[in-house]
């Protein structure tokens, strides 16, 4: 994370691997994010004028570590998009896992707005075989696999699953770079 927020402050450009194609994602998470991360700090300039002189260095300690985690949290996020290549669709969802699935195990791509309770990569509630891969609740794509594929979550348990809900920055985009993809184009 640290090393994502000193890249993203530095403003130095992403590298990514010869051949891989980024899928943006988790863009409305972060404005989330920046908005408590500006209400803190104006919260915590008002709560240090309050403060006895005694107690400003360790409210400005955890002032500081709160934005650093936060803006932490959005280099980090905005600097791991999802990957695609030709050999495999790589869902990442930050400090709460990812999951790799070969090209050739995905049957298809479409949009759909939906959620599903939690974050991470997460078994979705109601639903066998299915799992969610989103730093959000929010999702807005349904890949449906070829054939079930063992998914470690992030609680440790193996489930087989059969669909992964997603998100991506541009759904339609993302789709259709994906189905390309799956249909063998030359590039996706």
């Amino acid at each position: 994370m640290l090393r994502d927020l000193a890249d993203w402050s530095a403003r130095r450009p992403m590298t990514l691997p010869e051949g891989k194609h980024p899928v943006p994602h988790s863009s409305d998470v972060r404005m989330v994010v920046w908005a408590f991360a500006g209400t803190d700090l104006v919260t915590g300039l008002v709560i240090d004028a309050m403060l006895p002189p005694a107690g400003r260095a360790v409210h400005l300690v955890w002032v500081v570590l709160s934005l650093v985690l936060s803006l932490g949290f959005c280099a980090m996020t905005a600097r791991a998009p999802h990957l695609l290549d030709s050999a495999v669709l790589r869902l990442r969802t930050g400090p709460f896992r990812e999951v790799t699935i070969p090209v050739g195990s995905l049957g298809s791509v479409r949009v759909a707005h939906g959620s599903t309770r939690g974050y991470g990569l997460r078994h979705v509630p109601d639903e066998d075989g299915a799992v969610a891969c989103t730093i959000g609740g929010a999702t807005n794509l349904v890949i449906e696999l070829e054939e079930p594929l063992p998914i470690r979550l992030r609680n440790g348990e193996s489930v087989l699953a059969g669909r992964v809900y997603a998100a991506a920055d541009n759904p339609a985009e993302a789709a259709r770079l994906i189905n390309r993809s799956i249909a063998g184009g030359a590039r996706p």
